[in-house]
């Protein structure tokens, strides 16, 4: 004989289950102001926007070292535009 699993939620006997999502969601947005401090100034990503490309260019694990930078260049279309560029100068060089 088989017994099949249970897919109700476990629920904490002291909380009703609304309760402890309510604290789920709360542990969330925590997570994301965190987060958010974080967050890198355009400034900043000229200072290491050099770096960031060699790297790209020499071993393209640059997003994986300096994941704040990914961000910022998604996050921010003018600074994309200036990675692009300096991608691209580089590249060509590297291909002379």
């Amino acid at each position: 004989m088989s017994t099949k699993p249970t897919t109700q939620p476990i629920q904490n006997s002291d909380k009703p289950l609304e309760e402890l999502q309510d604290e789920s969601i709360l542990k969330l947005l925590q997570v994301l102001d965190k987060v958010r401090a974080e967050e890198m100034s355009c400034d900043d990503f000229f200072d290491q926007l050099d770096q960031f490309v060699e790297r790209e260019v020499k071993s393209k694990d640059a997003a994986m070292i300096m994941p704040l930078i990914r961000e910022h260049l998604d996050l921010c279309p003018p600074c994309s535009d200036e990675y692009e560029a300096l991608l691209t100068i580089l590249e060509n060089i590297q291909e002379e």
